[in-house]
This record gives C-alpha cells, structure tokens and sequence, in this order.
C-alpha cells in the first residue's frame, strides 16, 4: 500500500507539473502575442498614414479655388489664393484673356486649359511666388478677334476700333469691379495682364499702352502677322521713352510666326533684356492651350517672383526665325534656367566661339551664316555654363 501510494503520488506530482508547464508556456505564448500586436501598432506604416494624412492636409489648404463671377453678360474665372477666406490680406491680381480656357478643359473651346490654377498652387508650395488673385475674363465669342486684335486687317476681320472700346471698357469697368469685390492691391505696381494668340497681341498692345494700369504684361504666342506685322512696325517707329513695365515673350518654333524682330526693337527702345524683357523660343511648342500650360509659370513669375540672378542650366538648340521660305534665318537658342525658377532664351546675352570657323559664323545675337553645306559646332556660354552645340546644314 505504502509503495502503491507512493508510486500514485508520484503520477500525481508529474501530472500537475505537466499542466502548470503547460499553462506557464499559454501564459507565455499569450502575452507574446500581446506584445507582437503592440508592436504592430507601433509600426512605422502607422506612422506614415499620419505624415500622409498630414501631406494631403497642406496640399488641400494650398489649393486655391476657382469661381465664376457674371458681369455684365460676361463670365469672370477668378481665382482665389488657398488662404483668402481665413485672413484680410490683400492681393496683386494678374488679369487674362480668352478666359473660358485658362482653368478648366470642359469650358474651353478646344478642350485644353492653360492649368494656371494647378500652376499657381504648385508655385505657392514650392514658394517661389507671392500669392495672387487671377481674373480670367471670357472673351466675346463670335466678337472675340474684334475685341482682341487692335489693328485693321481684312483677313481676320478686325478694324481696331472695337479692340480699343474693349480695352477702355476693360480698364473702366472690369478692373474695377474686381477691386470692389475682392481684396485686391488696386495699383499698377500690382496688376499683370496676360493673353495668348489674338489675346496675346491684346494684352501687348494694351499693357504697353497702359503702363498707369500694369507694371507686368505676358505675351504669349501673339499673333504677330496680323496687319502685316503691324506691331513691328509700331514697336520699330516708337521714339519716346519706352514705359514702364516689364514684358514677357513667348512663342512656339512649331508655330511658324515671327517674334525676333519685336524682341529687337523693344531692346532697342531702351528695355533691357533679362530685367524688363524676357523672351523664350520653346522649340517644340505648339499654338495651344497644352504647350502655355508648360511655360506660363516663366511671366507668373516674372511678375510675382523673384528677380533672377544666377544660372542653374543651360540647353541649346537652333530653330528658324520664320517659317516662310527664304524669310528666316537659322538661329542658336540658348535656354537658360535661372535660381528663381524662370527659363528663358538668352541668344542677346550668351557668348558664341565657333571651333571650325571655315565652315560658318555666328554673330553676338546667334544668327548662323553657313560657308559651307557642312555642319557648324559651337561653344555656347552664359555664366559660367558653356555647352557644345552642333548646327547641321540644311537641318530644316
């Protein structure tokens, strides 16, 4: 009996040591598991949702909005800076033709935008450019190349004179009403006028006329072959003191219009290049909304930016000055990017050093003259960034 309890305590005693080993290891295994989902709640994927959450957070506040105001039977696009409901600042406001397309694709009549919303919101993130207030002002529709182009010519047809109602009719009524109903900085220092193609040679001809209203005018692709280049000519016979704003040029090497010989007569007034005048040769750009969306930041921030002051890149390229055969001359186009974020061409400024000079010359504004049908290669230089560039004969 003695030896059989024994033994039976002993199956007893191992029993129980087998069930608390068994639940120790549970125990075990359990708060193991509570731990692993501590951690799993600790992990860095949680921590990237909030710093996701929080980038989408200040991209929605830096978003500006866009509205539509109804004046006197025309649309008004304005748009608003991200922060304009929640302060009392007041704004510079860049003012735009063909209004219907600087925004939204669906309201343009060829189903393209300039995207400058989009534009200003990612210069405002990247704040390289003072908040602004833009009033996109629809044009006339049937009567838009009356109301834009401020020259005779039987071919549109425009006779001048309703382009230049319009623009009193702008400058008297529209300015106005914008500075009534929003915070605006109602002073020439702080406007900008912009356009493109018919628009383009609109808001040239009236900034340029109007310097008392705008510090800043954006001429983008301007048609300037209307009236058989009229505003050549007027640029060309202009001897007074030039005014005082600041011009921005553009124009596509697709698109077949002359833009040198206003670029020249307007240094020659007195305006100096890469202060008060820029200009850009974009090579590849075409006459649509697509290819302004591309370089409207270059006259954004000519206007609300800061000035310029060092090179960051340089690329060169050549293109024709015109499209008509025996009209055009083979020009380098030296684009350079600069600290403030601009790009523009520098044909005026850059330095030119041929290496096979038997085969042709280029002069101090990057005019080609070939002596012989062979290739031309070239230094090209503009603040301390030199870059080899190779002229094909007959490349066009």
């Amino acid at each position: 009996m003695k030896i059989f309890w024994r033994k039976g305590l002993r199956i007893f005693l191992l029993n129980m040591l087998l069930i608390a080993t068994f639940l120790l290891s549970a125990c075990q295994n359990n708060s193991i598991q509570k731990e692993e989902g501590k951690s799993a709640e600790a992990q860095p994927a949680v921590v990237e949702g909030e710093d996701a959450k929080r980038d989408v957070v200040q991209t929605l506040a830096s978003k500006g909005t866009v509205q539509l105001d109804e004046f006197e039977g025309r649309t008004i696009y304005i748009y608003l800076p991200a922060n304009y409901q929640n302060s009392d600042k007041r704004y510079p406001v860049v003012y735009m033709h063909d209004g219907q397309n600087v925004f939204d694709a669906s309201t343009s009549g060829y189903g393209k935008e300039w995207q400058v919303d989009e534009v200003l919101d990612k210069l405002g993130l990247e704040h390289t450019m003072k908040e602004v207030i833009v009033a996109a002002v629809a044009h006339g529709e049937a009567d838009r190349a009356l109301e834009y182009v401020p020259f005779t010519d039987p071919m549109i047809p425009s006779d001048g004179l309703i382009a230049e109602e319009f623009t009193k009719y702008f400058i008297d009524q529209i300015i106005p009403y914008v500075d009534s109903k929003y915070r605006t900085i109602p002073d020439r220092d702080n406007r900008m006028i912009m356009g493109s193609s018919f628009g383009g040679i609109q808001a040239f001809w009236m900034g340029y006329q109007h310097p008392e209203i705008f510090s800043a005018i954006g001429a983008v692709s301007p048609s300037t072959w209307v009236d058989n280049h009229r505003i050549f000519r007027e640029m060309e016979k202009t001897t007074t003191e030039h005014p005082d704003v600041r011009i921005w040029l553009d124009m596509g090497g697709t698109e077949g219009m002359k833009i040198d010989p206003l670029v020249d007569a307007l240094i020659a007034q007195g305006f100096k290049y890469g202060e008060d005048l820029f200009y850009l040769m974009d090579k590849e750009g075409e006459h649509d909304e697509l290819s302004w969306s591309k370089r409207v930041h270059n006259p954004l921030l000519m206007f609300g930016g800061d000035d310029p002051k060092q090179a960051v890149s340089l690329e060169v390229n050549d293109y024709m000055t015109s499209s008509l055969v025996g009209d055009g001359l083979t020009k380098i186009n030296p684009v350079v990017t600069m600290d403030n974020g601009m790009s523009y061409t520098v044909s005026q400024l850059a330095t030119y050093k041929v290496l096979n000079p038997e085969n042709g010359q280029v002069d101090s504004k990057g005019n080609v003259t070939f002596l012989k049908t062979e290739r031309i290669d070239v230094e090209v230089s503009y603040m301390g960034i030199t870059k080899l560039h190779t002229i094909e004969y007959g490349g066009y």
